[in-house]
């Protein structure tokens, strides 16, 4: 059935994802301007949440405004579980890839409602030992919260992060840190830096104050 756009409800507490891809968003809204038609959304047939189609949620919001309609499936579910768990085998048996790293925000959300271990397998599409590494790279923090590791925060997996340093962790990349300082240096190397931005020039000074910090602090 279409109800309006602005009857639904995005609860990201739930959503599977990290974060909501814009550059994906953009490109569904030039395919909704081309006459694209899209599956249906699932919603919860109670709260009216959406259990899938945030993208196309908001690629529909975006275009169409809050008077615009929209396609909706809706879904009865017993509890928060049994949705959530919807939520991710839909979001991995279709659409946007799901990546390691959401998968584990699906674990820390699963273990937040004390889901089953066969349940979290059964909707991520994965076995239990691959379960298993998905909690073993989980940082637990001094505030008594669990995120994501990424690669380049593996070293402090055993380490109870503070504030500053879970900011940190949301901030870095998906790749290692050598992957990055080494980045740097191929720009300085290469020539390819941009000695023009003012802004680069300014970030360079700070990180070599930084540098000559840590660099005086490990002699």
């Amino acid at each position: 059935m279409k109800v309006k756009i602005v009857t639904l409800t995005l609860d990201y507490s739930l959503y599977p994802r990290h974060y909501l891809d814009e550059q994906t968003v953009n490109d569904y809204v030039h395919s909704l301007q081309a006459g694209a038609v899209f599956p249906p959304i699932i919603a919860d047939k109670k709260s009216h949440r959406v259990v899938d189609g945030f993208t196309r949620y908001t690629a529909h919001l975006r275009l169409y405004g809050e008077g615009g309609e929209i396609e909706v499936d809706f879904r009865t579910y017993r509890n928060e579980g049994e949705l959530l768990l919807d939520a991710i085998r839909l979001n991995t048996a279709h659409g946007q890839r799901i990546s390691r790293h959401d998968m584990k925000r699906c674990v820390i959300l699963c273990e937040s409602l004390s889901l089953a271990e066969n349940d979290m397998t059964f909707a991520l599409n994965i076995t239990a030992d691959r379960l298993g590494e998905l909690r073993a790279q989980i940082h637990n923090t001094r505030a008594g919260d669990r995120i994501a590791a990424k690669q380049a925060t593996m070293h402090l997996i055993e380490k109870q992060l503070s504030a500053k340093q879970v900011e940190g962790v949301r901030r870095a990349g998906g790749c290692s840190q050598l992957f990055f300082i080494n980045q740097v240096i191929s720009f300085i190397e290469t020539g390819i830096l941009d000695g023009e931005n003012d802004r680069v020039i300014e970030r360079l000074q700070h990180l070599a104050g930084l540098l000559k910090e840590r660099l005086k602090a490990a002699a």
